[in-house]
């Protein structure tokens, strides 16, 4: 089922979004932009304007967008303060605005509704039966990336982290469509030529930094407290396995802003309805190229979402990602 237009739905919701830039041009094409598709934006010009708002005018915006292009040496420093201060998701732009077109402006209100939109109740219970971690601790502590590939994936995988020079802090689970007893042989393969420790994951595992972990086929992954995994076997019979929505959905469940996702060459939409929960937990979603995958359908279907803020080769989203983890290494201390 396709998702509903970010104008129809926004405009339904009054999705209410606070928008921070210091370029007054750049503030008035967002504005005008963004509430062509039915969201409503409220500017403020600089960091400490928004900071020193009440808290229960804050209350009232849904998302965050923070638009770095201009922004003062005081405003950047004032960015960890808003992270304090803020408990609603935040979305950072730093593109040149006059570079890009109505699809661009189109994807950003996507995302931004995506985030805003409300988790629906039936995920809430399946929080609260599983024991979500409290609020507080989600927000500490490395990201936590799902890599979801299918047909033409194990190239990708293998070109996205053997691009990555150093191994950075954060954990990686690895959802690849794959036959039986092949788990063991891509783990073993990754492990040779990246600089990962690559390896199966098991039940009773404890998920740790610097890690890539492929995920088993016929079993779903649950989280519990201290980041253990409890495997449990897959009742439904799928025709792709494992199932990369079921993992995203997990992972933005127990990590929400800390969890991420990229979605590698492959057939079919497995994992276009995780990245939605993904994105409106406040995580990174992004995609392969169209023009970089064997086959593209899987990347180029998570991208209808509106929530895919990054598409690019492997190579490419790996230099991304590691100057996205500086960045965020940087704010968080």
């Amino acid at each position: 089922m396709s998702a509903p237009e970010p104008s129809a739905r926004g405009a339904r919701e009054r999705i209410e979004i606070g928008l921070i830039s210091a370029d007054p041009e750049a503030a008035k094409l967002l504005r005008e932009g963004l509430e062509a598709y039915g969201l409503r934006l409220r500017p403020f010009s600089r960091m400490r304007d928004f900071l020193s708002l009440p808290e229960e005018e804050r209350a009232t915006l849904q998302v965050l967008l923070v638009h770095l292009q201009g922004a003062s040496e005081q405003d950047l420093e004032q960015l960890p303060d808003l992270l304090d201060t803020i408990s609603v998701p935040v979305l950072y732009n730093e593109s040149l605005l006059r570079e890009q077109g109505r699809s661009w402006m189109r994807r950003l209100a996507g995302k931004l509704t995506a985030l805003a939109v409300p988790l629906q109740s039936t995920d809430d219970a399946g929080d609260a039966a599983y024991g979500a971690p409290a609020t507080d601790t989600v927000a500490e502590g490395p990201t936590v990336w799902v890599l979801g590939a299918s047909f033409g994936g194990p190239e990708a995988v293998k070109r996205f982290l053997t691009s990555i020079p150093s191994v950075p802090d954060a954990v990686f689970l690895l959802a690849q469509h794959i036959g039986d007893g092949f788990v063991d042989l891509l783990a073993s393969q990754l492990n040779r030529h990246t600089a990962f420790a690559v390896s199966p994951l098991a039940d009773g595992t404890v998920l740790t930094p610097g890690h890539v972990y492929v995920v088993p086929v016929d079993h779903l992954v649950r989280l519990e407290g201290d980041d253990r995994v409890r495997l449990l076997p897959d009742p439904e019979r799928r025709m792709y396995r494992p199932s990369i929505d079921d993992l995203m959905e997990e992972v933005a469940r127990y990590y929400g802003p800390r969890s991420g996702a990229v979605m590698f060459s492959g057939m079919g939409n497995d994992g276009t309805r995780g990245i939605r929960r993904i994105a409106g937990r406040g995580g990174e979603v992004w995609a392969q190229s169209t023009r970089s995958c064997a086959m593209s359908s899987m990347p180029d279907s998570a991208a209808e979402t509106g929530v895919v803020s990054r598409r690019g080769s492997p190579e490419e989203l790996s230099a991304a990602l590691i100057q996205y983890l500086a960045a965020k290494q940087q704010l968080t201390g």
